[in-house]
């Protein structure tokens, strides 16, 4: 099963009343999203060791248009082979412990910047000039601060092929074979396949 970090973004009440639309674009703007401080690592730690001992979670749901947790939570059972997935998967002290193998994405900057366009643009209604200056701003930095150091603690680091920013493309499977074969080779030396 997969276990999404971005679930646990903090609720906007986290950083003070949002009474009004401009509290609320107040907040907004001045949290750095790319940061593992904006989400409760102490939770996902602890719902993270409950799965890992066989406890049933309620998992919290982040609704990025609200840029706020939604009430409903997804409910998470345990399972063999839990996946944390994530852009601070790596890079949070409380979580390290609890990973059993750790595989880094390594993607180039460039990729990341045309999927952040195309996801930000297409999917959440932005411009691509406030998503550039987004970039530029803080998640640069926050990339080379916080999750690309975890590239050389990692497992396994898998190169990514590359796919192309637009339209509905989606890797082959002969692509997906190659970038699990490590995954799986190491998951069966571990006797866990």
């Amino acid at each position: 099963m997969i276990f999404h970090e971005d679930g646990y973004y903090w609720p906007m009440a986290h950083y003070g009343p949002a009474d009004t639309e401009e509290l609320r674009q107040a907040i907004i703007a001045k949290v750095n999203y790319d940061d593992p401080v904006s989400k409760e690592t102490s939770l996902m730690a602890r719902q993270l060791a409950d799965l890992k001992a066989g406890v049933t979670i309620e998992q919290p749901i982040y609704d990025y248009d609200l840029h706020d947790r939604k009430t409903e939570t997804l409910t998470i059972k345990p399972a063999p082979v839990i996946i944390l997935e994530g852009i601070h998967a790596l890079s949070v002290p409380e979580v390290k412990p609890l990973i059993d193998l750790s595989i880094y994405v390594d993607t180039p900057d460039d990729l990341r910047l045309a999927r952040r366009i195309r996801r930000d643009v297409v999917e959440r209604g932005r411009s691509v000039e406030s998503v550039l200056a987004q970039y530029l701003g803080t998640v640069r930095a926050a990339h080379y601060r916080h999750t690309f150091p975890a590239k050389f603690e990692a497992d396994l680091v898998i190169a990514d092929e590359g796919l192309p920013a637009y339209g509905q493309v989606r890797p082959s499977n002969a692509a997906i074979a190659r970038m699990m074969a490590p995954i799986i080779g190491r998951l069966r030396a571990e006797g866990v396949l």
